[in-house]
Order: C-alpha cells, then structure tokens, then sequence
C-alpha cells in the first residue's frame, strides 16, 4: 500500500503524475489540514479517480477538511476522516475481492416412490384480433424510440482538451533572519536560523615587499709604512692602523708582515676590520699606527682602499603579516562555506549564507618569519574557528512562495515554482539581523472553470462548440474536442459523458 500526503504545493496534475508513478496496487491519498489552496472542486478529485480507473488502482481518501469530503464523494471516492478506517477499507479491498455468481447445480432426479407429474391437457389457442397486433406493434415502435434516445444520450463521449494561456513571471524575495526566532514569520518574511560552525585550518604565502641593506665584503688595499729609525724594522702581521678623520675611524689590519729599512718605506696589504662600505676610503685618509709600532713607523695611503658593497634585499614587514593573514583567511572562510554549506544541504536541507560566516576565535597563528628578517617569502599557518547561521530550505520557500502568489497576474493560477537562492544584502534591509535575496520564478497558466466549458458546449454540434469555446475563454492554442463514435455530429448532452482535461502550453518554457 502506497500512502500519498498532499503538500500545499501540490495541485491535480503533480497528485496525477505522482499517481502514474505508483507501483502499488492500493493507494492512500492523504489531504492535510494545512493544504489551504486548491482542492476545492469536485474535477480535482475526478481526474485523480480516472487517473486510478485508467491504472487498476484501488482508491481511498482521508481528509481532515469536512466541507471538503462532499467534493470527493460527489465523484464516487471512498472517503475517511483518519488513516487506519482508510487502510481498513483498503485491506478489506484486497482480502476480499468481488464474489462471481456461482454456477447453480442442476435439481436433483424424481425420488421414485414420487408419481410422475401430469402433462398439462393442451390448450387450443385462437389467433389475437388485429387491433391488438395494432396495439403491440405501437407500443414496441414507442420502446424502440425510447431505447434509441436513451442510446443517443449515453452512449456518446467526448474528450475536450484546452490549452490556457500562460505568464512566466519573477519575484525578488528579500528574507530576513533572526537566530532568536523560533518558527516563521510569514507576515514579516522573517524566518529563524541554526548557528554551525567548526575549525578549519589553512596555509598561505606572500611576496614580502621591505627593504633592508646587507654589506657584503670587506675593503682592502695597500698602505706605505716609513720607518723612523736608523735600523731595519719589521712590522708584523696583523698590525692595525687606522683613520683619525671622523667622528668615527676605521680600522684595518695588515694581512702581511713587512721589513722596513732604516729611514727606508715599504708597502704592506691591509684589510677592514669590518664588513660593508663604511672600510671604503679615499687616499691619505689612513695615519695612525696603533700600538707600540707607532713610535717607531708611520703610515699614510697614497691609493684609496675599496672592495666593500652594499646590497638591497626583501624583509618582511607588518603590512606583508597583515596582507598574508587577509589572504589566509579568504581561503579558510571559503573552505568552510564549502565544507559547512555542502553538509548543511546533504544531512537537513538547510542553506548556509556566505556572509552569516563570522570568525570566532583564532586558535594558532604561525608565521615563518619576524618582521625586519631578510626573506623573499613570508609564510602563515592558521587556523581559525568559524560559525555561520544556517537556514532551512523550506522556510525560505515558504515566504518567497507566499509573495509568489500574492503577485499572480489577474484570472491566473499558479503552477510552477522554482527558487534561486542569491547572496545577502550589504546594507540592513529587514527586520532580522542579515537579509538574503530568494528569486522566485512562477509559471502560471490561465484559470478555466470546467462547468462553464460545459455549459458552453453540452448538446451543440463540434465545430459550434469548438467556436463557443476559443471566443469565451483564454486559450493559446485552439480547442481539441474528440467525440465518440466518431459519427455522432454533436457533443453530448449529459455532462457526465464529457471529459474536460486542461493542459499546459506545450511550447511555454
């Protein structure tokens, strides 16, 4: 047994279609209080009993609505104001089919200690006089015209099929949400919401954009020592001689030892003792000997001592900490939109707003370098706990469904609707605490009263009523009205002989 529950969305062609897709051969269609619109005309529940007529199916009803249950008896359903009384008459149904007449068995043969019966005398008759053949021959003319006339009222059918016209139209729902909201709020498209929310780790990297200076190399040259004494004097290696302009002098250190003749000069090699350009100097800048060497040599530079260079390099700064922290969390915020939105539609229907994602707390922050520290590329390992305030599906659907309807065009019914779900509103646009945009698309077809089809057609030969019917109503297309026998010229007079079926435009979208 298949049981069908009617939702306010459902009308006779998606109860219809969903009836073609039962298996079963017993079906219980339920019509909830909550379902407001529609099912209010005998020809809803008519096309569902053809449909279960068509198919075999057995069919029964529970309604909650009391006025509604006439309707759907007035067409021959079995109808019940709770389920198990339905799935008992159903049962009943199954275990107990239809009993066929049986054969009767032939009467028993005469006992023998029975007489055999009399044969009855034969009678002579006389032939009826002719005013009596007269009488019977007018009356059986009279049965015969009342048999034909019967005929011509109940055996004729006809198929109409009408094509209204349709309006495709587009509504902008905004939808507020208030997590302190307990259930919808129709009236002010307010509709409550779930905080979710998870840690979600991410690594990132940028180019760093400081500068910083390193020296690289030490100055080097040669300076020319003289020798105040009137014997030879060695100078040792690693003898420092330095500037004395300056509020800072340089210092170098022989890389050589050298032996000086009395009053004589020499040349010895010397290099900075610190790294950069500051041991860069021009010519005659070095004359002083530190030590005991100076009381007895003096020093000078006739050529400039050179060979240290500067160079430019990365460093990182506080804008490359704050540019790669921006970055990381742009990926970690669009990894758990994906991650919370993806299990929020899978597991409860719900949908995730990007902009409800809120950072909650920052549980690690590792960078991989300091600021002012020489590198090209700065690196952040972070991890962050992240929330957002999840909405359900239907609770949207139900406000944006609601406007939908509320903007039917005049003399329409609502056949279709599909929802698309936008990002929300920057500014605070709604009662709740963010807003987000449902587009609501609507396909609406023309509204036909099957009565007045009848009353326009019932009796009135086929192209008459073919003309009667495009000229009164709003119809995209012609008419098809299809009589059986195909000989009979008019459409039958008893409405229960007429089948009215209407049917979306074939070419709308």
């Amino acid at each position: 047994m298949k049981t069908i529950t009617i939702t306010p969305r459902d009308d006779r062609y998606t109860v219809r279609a969903t009836l073609r897709q039962a298996k079963d051969e017993r079906v219980l269609l339920v019509l909830p209080w909550e379902v407001e619109r529609g099912w209010a005309h005998p020809m809803d529940f008519e096309v569902q009993r053809r449909e279960a007529q068509d198919r075999r199916l057995e069919m029964a009803w529970v309604i909650h609505d009391p006025e509604r249950r006439p309707l759907a008896r007035s067409v021959g359903l079995p109808v019940f104001n709770n389920e198990e009384a339905a799935q008992a008459h159903l049962t009943r149904r199954a275990c107990f089919p239809p009993i066929k007449t049986a054969i009767q068995p032939p009467s028993p043969a005469q006992p023998w200690w029975k007489p055999s019966p009399k044969k009855p005398k034969t009678v002579a008759q006389n032939p009826p006089p002719g005013w009596l053949l007269l009488l019977e021959g007018i009356v059986l003319l009279v049965v015969i015209a009342v048999v034909a006339a019967a005929l011509a009222l109940s055996v004729p059918s006809a198929q109409i099929t009408l094509y209204p016209m349709s309006a495709n139209y587009t509504q902008i729902v905004p939808i507020s949400v208030d997590p302190e909201l307990e259930q919808v709020d129709l009236q002010r498209g307010v509709i409550p919401s779930e905080r979710v929310g998870e840690e979600f780790e991410g690594f990132a990297e940028v180019v760093t954009s400081g500068q910083g200076y390193v020296f690289s190399g030490r100055a080097e040259g040669r300076i020319l020592l003289t020798n105040l004494l009137g014997q030879e004097y060695q100078v040792p290696v690693g003898t420092v001689v330095r500037t004395s302009a300056g509020s800072y002098p340089v210092r170098y250190q022989t890389t050589a030892s050298v032996t000086l003749p009395p009053f004589g000069q020499a040349e010895a090699p010397v290099s900075a003792l610190v790294e950069g350009p500051r041991g860069n100097v021009d010519a005659y800048q070095i004359n002083f000997v530190e030590g005991v060497v100076g009381v007895a040599v003096r020093v000078t530079n006739p050529q400039p001592i050179s060979g240290a260079d500067t160079q430019t390099v990365r460093t990182v700064s506080q804008a490359d900490r704050d540019r790669v922290r921006d970055l990381a969390t742009q990926q970690i915020m669009a990894q758990a939109y994906d991650s919370l939105h993806s299990l929020s539609v899978q597991e409860l229907g719900r949908f995730l707003p990007r902009q409800s994602l809120t950072v909650q707390a920052t549980p690690r922050a590792a960078y991989s370098h300091i600021v002012g520290e020489q590198t090209d590329v700065l690196g952040l390992s972070l991890r962050l706990l992240i929330t957002g305030e999840a909405v359900t599906t239907r609770d949207a659907e139900a406000i944006a469904y609601r406007q939908l309807v509320e903007q039917l065009p005049t003399g329409y019914t609502l056949r279709e609707a599909r929802f698309e779900y936008g990002e929300a509103a920057e500014e605070d646009v709604g009662p709740g605490r963010f807003t987000f945009y449902v587009t609501a698309y609507g396909y609406a077809i023309a509204r036909i009263d099957t009565q007045q089809v009848q009353d326009l057609i019932l009796g009135k030969p086929v192209e008459a009523a073919e003309a009667a019917l495009q000229t009164a109503l709003p119809l995209a297309y012609p008419p098809e009205i299809s009589v059986t026998p195909g000989w009979f010229p008019y459409v039958p007079f008893l409405p229960i002989r007429t089948q009215v079926e209407v049917v979306p435009d074939p070419m709308a979208p």
